[in-house]
């Protein structure tokens, strides 16, 4: 959704197509036990992956190949956040951002109105400091080193980590929230910004309420929907501002602004 409102500001305001897409995630929540099985048939070699004649992400409504290609460019080492008119903090890879930029990639092939457009797409955590940053990305390798190792892996399968169906205590969810800063820029240049508030454990309750947000929107705002019929498609690109409106009016908050450069001056328009 953060790609899709960036895209589209810079189409409607900016008279640009998008180019750049940064994701920069504040989140305090607990690990759900399902997405670490499903972390798990990766690791362990369970999944396999089917041949096609060209990624399935690629393929267009009528079966041909789109020419709008998408990269991901998220680092896998600790770096700093470095934007125009903001706080430097430290950042550390995500560990879904290799999910989300494959979202990401199919929205951007179904977009007609940038017909060959290359994207590139990068996703990281920000921390507190440079300590924060590194212990989280240390923890991070530390533990996917350990699940590796068959010596270590099956102990802490079976004793450490939460099973399919458990997560955090209910205690730690009401504490939890997600903030998505994204940072659009156009093949021209020009620069939208984005903010997107989750008020909720971001791995269960805003899941869950974005999961039946999105239920509720295709059964009843069918009129609303940019997309009429079937099909394989991302939520903004099936359900575009009206997923955005009911996710709103149920807890989340979302703000952005257009900023671009005219004659030697920055301008914003909220």
């Amino acid at each position: 959704m953060t790609y899709f409102k960036l895209a589209q500001m810079l189409r409607d305001d900016c008279k640009d197509s998008i180019a750049k897409v940064r994701c920069y995630d504040e989140i305090k929540g607990g690990v759900s036990g399902g997405t670490i099985d499903t972390m798990l048939t990766f690791i362990d070699g369970q999944y396999k992956e089917p041949k096609y004649s060209f990624d399935p992400y690629y393929k267009k409504v009528d079966g041909s190949k789109s020419r709008n290609k998408a990269k991901d460019l998220s680092s896998q080492f600790i770096s700093r956040k470095k934007e125009d008119g903001s706080e430097a903090k430290w950042a550390n890879p995500f560990v879904m951002s290799t999910v989300n930029s494959e979202v990401v990639k199919r929205s951007h092939a179904l977009d007609d109105s940038v017909d060959g457009q290359a994207l590139t797409y990068a996703e990281s955590n920000v921390q507190v400091s440079f300590k924060e940053a590194f212990v989280t990305w240390f923890s991070t390798l530390f533990g996917a080193t350990a699940l590796l190792n068959p010596v270590t892996g099956l102990p802490m399968k079976k004793f450490l980590l939460p099973k399919p169906g458990e997560g955090p205590k209910e205690k730690d969810m009401e504490h939890g929230y997600l903030l998505v800063s994204g940072v659009g820029e156009g093949a021209k240049g020009s620069k939208v910004e984005s903010e997107f508030y989750f008020p909720g454990d971001p791995g269960y309750r805003e899941t869950a309420r974005m999961v039946s947000e999105a239920g509720l929107c295709l059964a009843l705002d069918s009129d609303k929907l940019p997309v009429q019929g079937g099909g394989f498609y991302s939520p903004s690109v099936a359900m575009g501002d009206a997923l955005l409106e009911r996710l709103c009016r149920t807890g989340c908050k979302f703000a952005s602004r257009v900023v671009h450069i005219q004659d030697g001056k920055l301008h914003s328009k909220l």
